[in-house]
């Protein structure tokens, strides 16, 4: 293979980064909006509803924990005690996130939503950015094992078989102690009732998924052969997956693969998983196509929305939050996602005043 390229951005990466930034956005919006969730499935007009809940799910967070993997993959001045700072650092985010997406709403209005006093364990749940933080490690140790390829793919390879076990020998949300506190650090690792958001079982696959790719991309001599690679690859992932999804009787799962009525979003079973990285591998290649035809001439706002991921994520909860108390009650899609494109501009408006702000520009 020829040697490993220099180039530190990928643009089909940033723009699928872009993407994903708008789903995580109007999904989180419309997830404000529980009173209509509730029936989703059933309302006349449910398809913008469940595009949202797809353009939000393995297009938002699947592709963010892809990146995540993706980027280190280009990380060459970075040493393994870097990625543990990095761990500690985005690690303590889990408390601001936890906070804003649970304790806020209940302290703002206890009458819809709970008393906030009754649910503190929730500060602890298991969200991306804590994902983020316990695959910085995994990372480390990849760094450290830089000159053992053998190593890094035998452990990758071994932890990825061990998710797909896991999400075989043990069924979601399949397990309580009785104890809050508990089952919501177990949920951290595997699945379980509703006090955890991204676990190990099977978040883990897609950031090792992204690190692989990003390898491989940067030995790939020819952009567009990997490109039709990625579309042959996640055709194929997607149609077994969906074969199976349908012979299993999963429900709903091929109308949005990680969405399951009988168990949460973030429960995903094996064919989930397979048809979720099938979805990524796709999305890579259409991002390519866009970048073709486009002539790689994507606007700014896009480039500046993906390379600051981390600030649009933590500031757009700043507005979501305290919106549940409106979003509550809406019950016309349209309005709902009129209300995330508003959120997403203010967001991003925040974002690059920050930015400047630190750039000295203003």
């Amino acid at each position: 293979m020829p040697k490993p390229s220099k180039q530190k951005r990928v643009l089909e990466i940033e723009l699928m980064k872009a993407a994903a930034i708008i789903g995580m956005v109007l999904v989180h919006v419309l997830e404000g909006s529980l009173d209509v969730l509730e029936n989703a499935w059933t309302l006349p007009g449910s398809i913008p509803y469940t595009l949202i809940e797809f353009l939000g799910g393995i297009p938002a967070a699947g592709v963010f924990t892809f990146a995540m993997g993706w980027g280190v993959a280009y990380s060459d001045g970075r040493v393994p005690l870097d990625y543990v700072k990095r761990a500690l650092k985005i690690g303590l985010l889990l408390f601001y996130i936890n906070f804003a997406y649970t304790l806020f709403p209940e302290i703002l209005d206890p009458a819809d939503f709970g008393a906030a006093s009754d649910n503190l364990y929730a500060i602890i749940g298991f969200n991306i950015y804590s994902l983020a933080a316990v695959m910085m490690l995994y990372f480390a140790l990849m760094k450290k094992l830089a000159d053992q390829p053998k190593a890094r793919l035998g452990i990758s390879a071994g932890i990825v078989i061990a998710v797909f076990a896991a999400g075989i020998l043990v069924p979601p949300e399949s397990y309580s102690s009785g104890n809050p506190w508990i089952d919501t650090f177990l949920g951290a690792f595997v699945r379980e009732n509703h006090y955890s958001w991204f676990p190990l079982v099977p978040w883990a696959v897609f950031p090792i998924m992204g690190y692989g790719a990003g390898l491989l991309y940067r030995r790939w001599s020819d952009r567009k052969k990997f490109a039709l690679a990625s579309l042959e690859a996640g055709t194929v992932l997607i149609l077994v997956s969906e074969f199976f999804i349908h012979r299993n009787k999963i429900p709903d799962a091929a109308m949005n693969p990680g969405w399951v009525q009988e168990i949460d979003y973030y429960s995903l079973v094996p064919w989930n998983i397979v048809c979720a990285c099938g979805i990524i591998c796709v999305e890579l290649a259409i991002a390519f196509g866009i970048l073709t035809i486009t002539k790689g001439k994507i606007h700014w706002i896009f480039l500046d929305m993906s390379r600051n991921v981390m600030r649009m994520f933590l500031v757009h909860w700043a507005f979501v939050s305290p919106l549940f108390l409106v979003l509550l009650h809406v019950t016309n899609v349209w309005i709902n996602a009129l209300i995330g494109l508003a959120v997403l501009i203010v967001t991003f408006l925040i974002v690059e005043a920050w930015g400047r702000w630190e750039r000295k520009d203003i």
